[in-house]
């Protein structure tokens, strides 16, 4: 083993290490919560996505229990796993030094880093559509037809994580396509039959949507629907903010530049093409998706495992040449916001005050303690009157919280007073709740009374519950609790709103 594949897999073992210490600690993050609450209701899919998550951390609670490594277990295996198999592939395609940068900069990009840690179904996407890269490099520079099954089932894996892993498939062909000696596969089997095992992954979602009148389909139409009726490219300036926050702002700037000179910097032509056909078309339709709706910061996600192989490229020219400015300060940005992401607490310390509202998302795992015990605490009111009490949101963020962090880990269901559809709506049977009373939680501006109370005896609104965080400047959660007592029943369509 080279000396650079040595530094590289000591990187990694300290990276996995630090993630392990640190994802033992730090409370969930809404998603991971409900992805959580996947794993003890297995099935063949979800509202969401595919069910590839929820038997990751299944995997992970059946070792470690229901706890915070538990339920990161397995993301962590993968965050160890990605960037080892992306170092090997992109020094088969480029060699050492270009695989070492590539390394780097997946490593310390923000979103990256913070993904290596929390429990999304990114983070299985993420490796999967690594190994199937790994698999094609191996299938076409052995030419040996078995790897092109390996493709597939990868493939396949990943859909079941995140059904954009499909978008690897027009990659594959736009590869072969530009590469004149790698044309003979598209005449070839190989690469067809590979597809073909790959949609096996497809199945189990065609079939769970059969049984649910395709509710994840027609959420994902919604999607890409969402705030159509703003200006004309209103969305297209925070995509490219999004990225920037996701690669760090300097390195997103440098791998565009990057993509547009590769023909000049990556001399190699297969190379050239290997870099672009896995990055551009993704790349392309989020910049056309964004001049009409909006993005999720995380939808890109495995563009830029590509595109930064392109940045890779032009770091390791400039580092040679001594002029080591960009990547420094490219760098430093971005280990600059990754200790930000993971000690959010830390500008409290240096005196600084930021705004909750661009770091939001930094305070998810903050405050559930606080949280917990006064809803506890309002169901032992209800419990004191001789009440069989369980506990209810209006949304999966609340409903999934509910369920990790109250004692004894409960059952928790959603009711819908003009609040979309997610996977509790598959879950909730309002005609179990029926005399029973209800905790039930909102996180949003607060509950319709008036609606509220067509269905219960009565709603008694507690005083909101505000949690401020020091060094931000304004509340980071307002909770809004209700004692509902003698649930009526109602229809589960009637006042949910859209998906």
């Amino acid at each position: 083993m080279t000396p650079t594949a040595r530094a590289a897999l000591l990187l990694i073992g300290a990276l996995t290490l630090f993630r392990v210490v640190y994802g033992a600690q730090l409370g969930l993050a809404w998603d991971e919560c409900y992805y959580w609450q996947w794993s003890r209701h297995l099935d063949l899919s979800y509202y969401d996505q595919g069910p590839g998550i929820a038997y990751c951390i299944r995997l992970g609670t059946l070792l470690f229990g229901d706890s915070l490594l538990g339920v990161r277990f397995a993301t962590i295996l993968f965050a160890a796993a990605t960037p080892w198999l992306l170092f090997l592939t992109v020094r088969t395609w480029l060699g050492e030094r270009v695989a070492w940068w590539t390394l780097l900069l997946v490593s310390f990009s923000p979103l990256y880093a913070a993904g290596g840690v929390l429990a999304t179904y990114d983070g299985p996407l993420v490796f999967f559509w690594t190994a199937a890269l790994w698999a094609l490099t191996k299938a076409l520079h052995t030419e040996k037809p078995a790897f092109w099954y390996a493709v597939g089932a990868l493939v396949g894996l990943g859909i079941a994580s995140k059904v954009t892993m499909l978008l690897f498939a027009p990659g594959v062909l736009l590869l072969l396509a530009l590469v004149p000696s790698y044309r003979r596969w598209l005449t070839s089997p190989h690469p067809y039959l590979a597809f073909a095992v790959a949609l096996i992954g497809f199945l189990p979602i065609l079939l769970w949507n059969q049984q649910h009148d395709s509710l994840f389909f027609k959420h994902s139409a919604t999607l890409s629907q969402r705030h159509t009726d703003a200006a004309p490219g209103r969305w297209f300036g925070d995509f490219l903010a999004g990225q920037a926050l996701f690669v760090g702002p300097v390195v997103w700037l440098a791998e565009l530049w990057a993509l547009a000179r590769t023909k000049k910097e990556c001399a190699e032509p297969k190379s050239r093409a290997f870099i672009l056909a896995f990055t551009l078309p993704l790349l392309a339709i989020c910049l056309w998706t964004s001049l009409r709706s909006k993005l999720e910061i995380n939808w890109p996600t495995t563009m830029h495992l590509t595109g930064l192989v392109a940045l890779a490229v032009v770091f390791d020219r400039l580092w040679r040449e001594g002029k080591r400015l960009l990547p420094l300060a490219a760098g430093g940005l971005n280990i600059a916001l990754i200790l930000l992401a993971f000690f959010p607490g830390a500008p409290a310390h240096l005196g600084l005050t930021l705004p909750t509202k661009t770091f939001i998302k930094l305070s998810e795992p903050y405050g559930w303690e606080e949280l917990m015990a006064k809803t506890e605490a309002a169901g032992k009111t209800l419990e004191a009157e001789g009440r069989t009490v369980v506990s209810a949101g209006e949304n999966y963020r609340v409903c999934s919280a509910l369920a990790f962090y109250l004692p004894g880990k409960p059952e928790t269901y959603g009711l819908y007073f003009n609040s979309r559809r997610d996977q509790y709506f598959v879950w909730t049977d309002p005609k179990t709740l029926v005399g029973k009373s209800i905790v039930l939680v909102s996180d949003t501006d607060g509950l319709d009374l008036a609606l509220a109370r067509r269905y219960f005896g009565s709603v008694e609104p507690l005083p909101a519950l505000s949690l401020r965080r020091p060094g931000y400047d304004e509340p980071v959660k307002q909770w809004y609790i209700y004692l509902c007592r003698d649930f009526k029943g109602y229809d589960q369509n009637a006042h949910v709103n859209g998906y």
